[in-house]
């Protein structure tokens, strides 16, 4: 069985993942899947299908946070400029961002409560 390391202590196994995350993904990373372990507590379903967007979304969230001199709630943001309701996509969107910060860039952990996640 393929063990993935994690930081934190607990090891998750690729049973840990959700059904068709490590056959879309087979070289998936700890820090990859520690994401869609996030991503998942957090309400979000990571799939086969989606686990390649998804983990896009959150390491683009990161890459904006660490590189675009923007907080979280400048990029939690619809087209209209509003922040991203708590409903449909949008919350998973928010969702994913907030598994991103957690699994690729802790360090602005303290600005995921600006997505005023339900």
């Amino acid at each position: 069985m393929l063990t993935l390391a994690a930081c934190g202590g607990t090891e998750p196994t690729v049973d840990d993942l959700p059904a068709g995350v490590a056959d879309a993904r087979p070289s998936i990373s700890a820090e990859e899947a520690a994401f869609v372990l996030a991503a998942q507590e957090l309400g979000a379903d990571v799939t086969g299908v989606t686990v390649d967007d998804d983990i896009e979304t959150g390491t683009t969230t990161c890459w904006a946070l660490t590189n675009g001199g923007v907080e979280l709630a400048q990029i939690a943001v619809g087209d209209d400029d509003k922040p991203l309701p708590n409903t449909g996509g949008a919350l998973r969107t928010k969702q994913l961002m907030a598994a991103g910060v957690q699994a690729f860039c802790p360090d602005f952990d303290d600005q995921v409560s600006q997505l005023r996640l339900p």
